[in-house]
């Protein structure tokens, strides 16, 4: 009865760091990150560039025409 109760500890200490770890690593948890560190500024720059380095070069040239043809667009209303 004893390993049962520590291999359900184990179980329950593992899904707990696997919860843990999802919720670092969610946009709900990269904001809350930002929002307790002492300097919101530098917490911030250090997300964005974390979520830059995570980027494709593919997803980098989506990004890129996506602003140019909306700049595109407004460009050509004005």
């Amino acid at each position: 009865m004893t390993q049962k109760q520590s291999l359900n500890e184990q179980i329950e200490q593992i899904l707990a760091q696997e919860a843990a770890q999802i919720e670092q690593s969610s946009w709900k948890g990269k904001l809350k990150r930002i929002w307790r560190a002492k300097n919101r500024k530098q917490a911030f720059k250090a997300e964005y560039f974390a979520i830059w380095q995570g980027l494709s070069k593919k997803a980098i040239f989506t990004l890129f025409l996506i602003i140019a043809f909306v700049f595109a667009l407004t460009f050509s209303v004005l």
